[in-house]
């Protein structure tokens, strides 16, 4: 049956009881999608029907039964072609050289060269632009046929597990070139893969094949997080089934809620009253797979979780904390549930960051300024300031961004702002119009030197503290003038120690220091003395991923932003829970992944809600 047309503001397809046979069998089922602008996944194992659902998108083949619809309109592009399709044999042309390949395509004569060698050199292709495909390797001529595609400059670029021969340790650079393609020409992009990590990195939806039906079509953000199942969570990576792992009554009831989690989402800790013994333990640098046998039922059991590094040996005892209210499922004492009061506010006002090209940016780190002015860093690799009134007056963008966006940001005494600059390994500090005036730090484990700076503060003498992560989590002192003085802190699970640092606050010689992992606050002198963690005289907070802490200085309250649980807590200085506000979700009053926060003059708390991509400003 032949392709259609349909007329919608986004739409791109349209497939409708799509059905496609084999001589042997059928290849797709009975497929009903809607493919809309922006980068959307295929994924399925072996056969499961990735590459047929493309070539009907292409229109490379045609459905025995139903019809693909095709919004014509906007695949108009002028002298351009509006799609090109990178199929998985690649399609390279034997008799034209690499070059020839990007020549060919390219609408404009004029910019023609530009942009062929910007190519060769993003893709690393300027040593073998003059051979023929049949000199290529396996990844050169992968790079080729992605290269080439872009070259053509369509409205749409579909390919079928692009870049699949390419090493690992360049990857990542050449979907950034496709990305980078995507943004600059608001341009769609429809790919097969059958790796959750490229999925997770590149795509807004993901289209989930088995056997020739659909079993998921949605956002990436809800299949992680939110999967129908087990089998179908598994697309994007390990999952654990608690309701599998519970064996008291209690148990199976917090379970049930919380049946299905990710790695992060867990963690394991030694306990020699729990009746769960480590078997076996397998380490794989962001994973750790480990498998427990009940002492009562000898059940055996694998469980997913990210530790820093591994620790646990078999003949370990281990309980199973669910952070996402930090209570401790299969112990001998069963389960309980953390409640708290709930923070009002009279009003609540939310609104984007302005727009980049077609794209919504989504704010990550936010802290308060002069005159209460608000500072926010967003995912463009964006400084943006609002005054008191919410307005934008003005904005500048990172030296850099390509590769990685800041995370911390804060106003200094001598009137300049002291960013994060996260992926970069530095400090970069701007004046308030946004000019460089220095940059602190560079890549290394030593003094002076970040893997990941996350957050920035400085207490009432000038000192600036920098707390970083990457397998080197600490915070270092510097003077005003960007001396090294001291460090504390290292990774691991104990008092002192750090599992992804995160956001800090100064207040009154103590440094707070949000240890995200390890779900608590760790408090220590500005000498770096390690004094507590954060309530527990008063028996713990139960914290889900703490990303960020401020303090309303006129109460001397803290508020701490837990990125896991989409809410905000708010304790005394002696971690007394004074109550909570929001949850999970993309409603007014709930957040997705939060990320920062920051308390104004007025007692207004601004949280970046990073997943719903919306400044959040609760008003008392």
């Amino acid at each position: 049956m032949a392709t259609e047309t349909l007329q919608s503001d986004s739409l791109l397809w349209s497939l409708k009881n799509v059905s496609k046979n084999w001589d042997s069998g059928v290849r797709l089922s009975d497929i009903n999608l809607e493919i809309r602008q922006g980068t959307t996944a295929v994924m399925g194992y072996s056969g499961s029907g990735k590459t047929s659902l493309l070539n009907l998108l292409v229109n490379y083949e045609s459905p025995d039964q139903g019809t693909v619809y095709r919004e014509d309109q906007y695949f108009q592009t002028g002298p351009a072609l509006e799609l090109f399709w990178v199929p998985h044999s690649l399609g390279l042309w034997p008799q034209y050289t690499v070059g020839e390949h990007l020549a060919l395509v390219h609408p404009n004569r004029e910019t023609q060269q530009e942009t062929v060698d910007d190519l060769l050199s993003s893709f690393r292709l300027m040593d073998v632009r003059n051979q023929y495909p049949g000199q290529l390797s396996q990844g050169e001529a992968s790079r080729l046929s992605v290269a080439r595609a872009i070259s053509s400059q369509p409205k749409v670029l579909v390919m079928d597990e692009p870049l699949v021969h390419v090493d690992l340790a360049h990857w990542s650079t050449y979907w950034q070139a496709i990305h980078r393609y995507c943004e600059t020409n608001q341009a769609s992009l429809v790919f097969s893969s059958h790796l959750p990590e490229l999925v997770l990195r590149e795509a807004d939806h993901v289209i989930c094949l088995d056997e020739g039906k659909v079993v998921y079509s949605g956002t990436v953000s809800e299949l992680y997080y939110h999967p129908p199942s087990s089998q179908i969570a598994s697309y994007l990576g390990p999952i654990n089934n608690l309701s599998e792992l519970c064996y008291e009554p209690e148990a199976n009831t917090a379970a049930h809620q919380f049946k299905l989690v990710r790695p992060e989402q867990l963690t394991l800790e030694n306990d020699e009253q729990s009746l769960w013994e480590v078997q076996q333990t397998t380490f794989s640098g962001s994973l750790e797979e480990v498998r427990i046998r009940h002492q009562d039922s000898q059940a055996a059991h694998i469980v997913y979780h990210r530790p820093a590094r591994t620790y646990l040996q078999k003949g370990d005892r281990v309980s199973i904390r669910l952070l996402m209210l930090l209570f401790c499922l299969f112990m001998a004492g069963g389960c309980h549930f953390d409640s708290a009061p709930e923070l009002r506010f009279s009003k609540i006002k939310q609104w984007s960051v302005p727009s980049e090209g077609t794209k919504v940016p989504a704010p990550r780190s936010v802290n308060v300024g002069p005159n209460d002015e608000l500072f926010v860093l967003d995912n463009a690799g964006r400084v943006l300031v609002y005054n008191a009134k919410d307005e934008l007056i003005r904005q500048w963008k990172m030296p850099d961004s390509e590769i990685g966006k800041p995370e911390g940001v804060c106003f200094l005494k001598n009137g300049q702002i002291a960013v994060a600059d996260t992926h970069y390994h530095r400090v970069v500090f701007f004046d308030a119009q946004g000019q460089v005036q220095k940059m602190l730090g560079e890549y290394g484990e030593g003094p002076g030197q970040f893997i990941y700076p996350v957050s920035v503060v400085q207490d009432p003498t000038g000192n600036i503290y920098v707390a970083e992560y990457g397998n080197n989590d600490r915070v270092q002192k510097f003077s005003e003038q960007g001396e090294y003085l001291l460090e504390f802190g290292k990774v691991g699970t104990a008092p002192g120690e750090f599992q992804r640092t995160a956001g800090m606050i100064w207040h009154k010689g103590k440094i707070y220091v949000a240890d995200a992992i390890n779900n608590r606050i760790q408090v220590f002198s500005d000498q770096g003395t390690f004094l507590e963690i954060l309530g527990t005289k008063t028996g713990g907070i139960p914290l889900y991923y703490p990303y960020d802490i401020a303090i309303d200085i006129n109460s001397e309250e803290l508020y701490i932003v837990e990125y896991g649980a989409g809410r905000i807590t708010k304790t005394n200085l002696d971690g007394e829970i004074i109550g909570r506000f929001g949850e999970t979700g993309v409603k007014q009053g709930e957040f997705s992944t939060p990320w920062g926060l920051a308390v104004n003059s007025k007692d207004q708390v601004f949280v970046a809600d990073t997943g719903n991509r919306l400044i959040v400003k609760l008003i008392p």
